[in-house]
């Protein structure tokens, strides 16, 4: 019986893996990602045996799925990749469903009155949190009438947001201190 490390699929994904990092990455023109798409297509044609293989799979090309992916590490929404790339908000649901710790689009900041320091969240829900965590009344930072912050409506996604910022991560509901594009949710936290 052959091994699965054997099995050409297999070989050429292993390849691709090493070479480009993930089959994701790999671009669309490379000779072997051309090859597996070909073998795959076979498989996947032919066999009749699982009803894993029989499962539709989303339409769209593996570059739409590959912007698709890159503006969901910028921050975009499902509705905002779906209208960029003209292709339905569930398609990229589908496309994105594996993806943790996905970068928020940020529609409130807390200005410092005195300093002009800024922290960014995802939701009012979490500036809610962090008024009471500091002992400071929302309603009175919301309308700005607190003394030390005011809180203003934006829309920023990740990468939009400075290095250095100060965000909230919408699924821990910690703070972090933006190093790069690339360090969502990891890196140096934030205390106050």
């Amino acid at each position: 019986m052959a091994k699965l490390k054997d099995h050409p699929i297999s070989e050429l994904t292993i390849m691709i893996e090493s070479k480009y990092g993930s089959v994701i990455k790999c671009p669309d023109d490379d000779p072997m990602l051309i090859k597996l798409h070909k073998l795959t297509s076979k498989t996947l044609n032919s066999s009749n045996r699982s009803n894993a293989l029989k499962r539709k799979v989303p339409n769209g090309s593996t570059f739409e799925k590959k912007q698709a992916l890159t503006l969901a590490l910028q921050g975009y929404t499902d509705t905002e990749i779906g209208n960029k790339l003209k292709i339905n908000r569930s398609t990229v649901r589908n496309w994105l469903a594996n993806l943790t710790d996905r970068p928020a689009k940020f529609t409130r900041i807390v200005v410092s009155k005195h300093t002009g320091n800024r922290i960014y969240f995802p939701t009012s829900k979490g500036v809610r949190e962090w008024c009471d965590q500091i002992g400071h009344k929302f309603l009175a930072v919301n309308r700005g009438y607190d003394q030390l912050f005011s809180m203003q409506q934006i829309e920023v996604h990740w990468h939009e947001l400075p290095i250095g910022a100060i965000y909230q991560s919408a699924q821990q509901n910690k703070f972090y201190v933006k190093e790069n594009n690339d360090n969502y949710a990891r890196g140096e936290q934030y205390y106050f």
